[in-house]
């Protein structure tokens, strides 16, 4: 194992030598009693009647007898046998010693064995019987003790925050693992087709795959689409989906007008009820949006018609605002809707007429389906529509187990929300995530740093996400002081001996005292090695993991194979397109 540069070991002290002498007198100790038990099957000694070691010793000495071939081949044997099970131990230990990081000696400072049990695997399946879980698995995978090796399971009941930066083992050691893992509903987001490719395999083995692709990231054509309007019901629903459209288009931390934010929400919420009950197509809705002056067409009036007359004439209030105020409202909203007038993105949210499966949130819910939803920041982003839909799908979920005994789902709902920040900027996850591990919905979700957890959902969202977690893990790659601070604070301290010498006329003298030391400080945090995180979770001191990549797992193969097809297929995609495009 590496020591860490910066660190020296502790100076030898006296009890070295103490050491070296009980390890001396065992191997002197070891070597006697196969000289002494070689010597019994020599027929002299046999006829001298004793088996005192030191009396045949003796007589060896003074040659009084001789050595047998019997006794040189058993001491020989036993020599070898001795030496055989040295050279294993010293193998064992340099294999485990190279599979160690210079870190992991702070495990023993860390969480007990003790105190990980309900981590363990006898435990998690306990815990799923008395959860009626037993359906979903084991529990939701997190890594292994870095101290035992022992699997580590998070109770279905339990969500998850996990900060990790780039080509930190993130894919391949904890997302992968967990989708796989569980045989209930998964809700996979992501940035990129790793997440995808090298899942979708094993999953379709258990249900129905979704795959929605609006920026053609991984190539998927949009063979089913699921209209965003189907989760507008009333004007609470409408306001919500409205909130999505907004966070996905600007930062939690954006300077706001309070006029006009306020006033362009509430008239996009209203545009959005009156397509939602007249049955429109939610592209009505930009229609309407950038032409409030359209003729014969009027939401407002739609909204009156429906029985929602105050908002319909509010509606039309704003509509008769002076043509300064008007365009500053509807110039508020349009940036948050400006993606429903993407050709790409119309065939995964209106159907036109093509006959293709409408989804369905609730089915989903109760399903062993599996939804990916790929969306990346930048031009073109859809991730209004990606999380809406996870939005759709939680409170789905949320209504659902609300029927079951219990309260919660039959089979729990696993969300592994990896890219958080920019797939499902849904600002009111932190509110809703302390009580989802109630209802059966099990979320991981991801982040790259603090900040961009921050971006998304503002400093106290963030803070709400992190404390309502319980189960909070934080990998290599980071490097944020005020945070790893913070972080450095609750994995907490251990005591050292310290020894200090003095040399004096009289002699010299030792003084031995108790000091306190952090266990990780920021800078040990900021290098943790790549398959290493530290795991703080509820009631249970701070733990080291070790991440177990996907090729140790017993699915690897599939994994492999898995990954291999789909990437090949969309290599063959690519080329039909391009030349299709000469």
């Amino acid at each position: 194992m590496a020591r860490e540069a910066n660190r020296r070991s502790e100076p030898i002290t006296a009890e070295l030598g103490w050491i070296v002498a009980l390890v001396a007198m065992i191997a002197a100790g070891a070597a006697g009693a196969a000289l002494w038990a070689g010597a019994l099957v020599n027929p002299e000694v046999q006829r001298m009647g004793t088996t005192n070691p030191f009396t045949i010793g003796y007589a060896f000495l003074t040659g009084r007898m001789t050595p047998s071939a019997g006794q040189i081949a058993l001491t020989t044997g036993l020599f070898a046998i001795a030496a055989a099970f040295v050279a294993l131990v010293v193998i064992a230990w340099r294999r485990h010693a190279r599979s160690r990081t210079r870190v992991d000696y702070k495990s023993r400072y860390m969480a007990q064995s003790s105190d990980l049990a309900r981590f363990y695997e006898p435990a998690a399946r306990k815990d799923a019987e008395r959860l009626r879980a037993t359906e979903a698995g084991t529990g939701v995978t997190l890594g292994a003790d870095a101290r035992t090796g022992k699997s580590l399971y998070a109770s279905y009941e339990w969500v998850q925050i996990w900060l990790m930066g780039p080509r930190a083992g993130k894919t391949s050691c904890v997302c992968v693992p967990q989708i796989l893992e569980t045989n209930g509903p998964v809700l996979a987001t992501s940035n990129k087709r790793d997440i995808v490719d090298m899942t979708r395999g094993p999953r379709s083995e258990r249900g129905v795959v979704w795959v929605h692709d609006v920026q053609g990231i991984i190539g998927e054509a949009p063979d089913w689409w699921w209209d965003p309007l189907s989760f507008v019901v009333d004007m609470e629903t409408a306001e919500k989906l409205t909130a999505v459209f907004q966070s996905a288009a600007e930062s939690a931390n954006a300077s706001q007008d309070a006029y006009f934010n306020s006033a362009g929400r509430e008239t996009l919420a209203r545009l959005f009820l009156a397509a939602a009950l007249d049955g429109r197509p939610i592209t009505d809705v930009f229609r309407w949006a950038n032409n409030p002056d359209e003729k014969g067409d009027d939401p407002a009036a739609i909204l009156i018609s429906r029985g929602q007359i105050a908002q319909g004439q509010a509606l039309g209030e704003t509509q008769g605002l002076t043509a300064k105020q008007r365009d500053g409202v509807y110039g508020t909203l349009r940036p948050w809707i400006s993606l429903l007038g993407n050709p790409k993105v119309l065939p995964w949210i209106t159907d036109a007429g093509r006959g293709r499966p409408h989804f369905d949130p609730y089915r989903f819910v109760t399903s062993t389906d599996t939804l990916y939803l790929i969306s990346a920041e930048g031009g073109g982003s859809a991730r209004a529509i990606t999380a809406a839909l996870t939005m759709a799908v939680l409170e789905a979920a949320e209504r659902v187990g609300a029927s079951h005994p219990g309260g919660r789902l039959q089979t729990p709902l696993l969300g592994v929300l990896d890219e958080a920040a920019n797939v499902c900027r849904w600002r009111e996850l932190p509110d809703k995530y302390s009580h989802y591990g109630s209802r059966g919905i099990i979320l991981s979700t991801f982040f790259q740093s603090w900040q961009q957890g921050v971006e998304a959902f503002g400093e106290t969202g963030m803070g709400k996400l992190w404390s309502a977690a319980n189960v909070r893990v934080v990998g290599s790659g980071l490097s944020e002081d005020k945070y790893l601070s913070f972080v450095s604070q609750a994995i907490g301290d251990f005591d050292t001996v310290k020894r200090s010498r003095s040399a004096q006329h009289r002699g010299t003298s030792i003084t031995t005292s108790i000091q306190r030391e952090r266990i990780f400080d920021v800078s040990d945090l900021t290098a943790l090695p790549g398959g290493r995180a530290v795991m703080v979770a509820t009631q249970t001191p701070a733990a080291l993991l070790r991440l177990v990549h996907v090729s140790e797992r017993p699915y690897a193969a599939a994994v492999k194979t898995s990954q291999d097809y789909y990437e090949q297929r969309a290599a063959r995609r690519a080329h039909a397109t391009r030349e299709a495009h000469r």
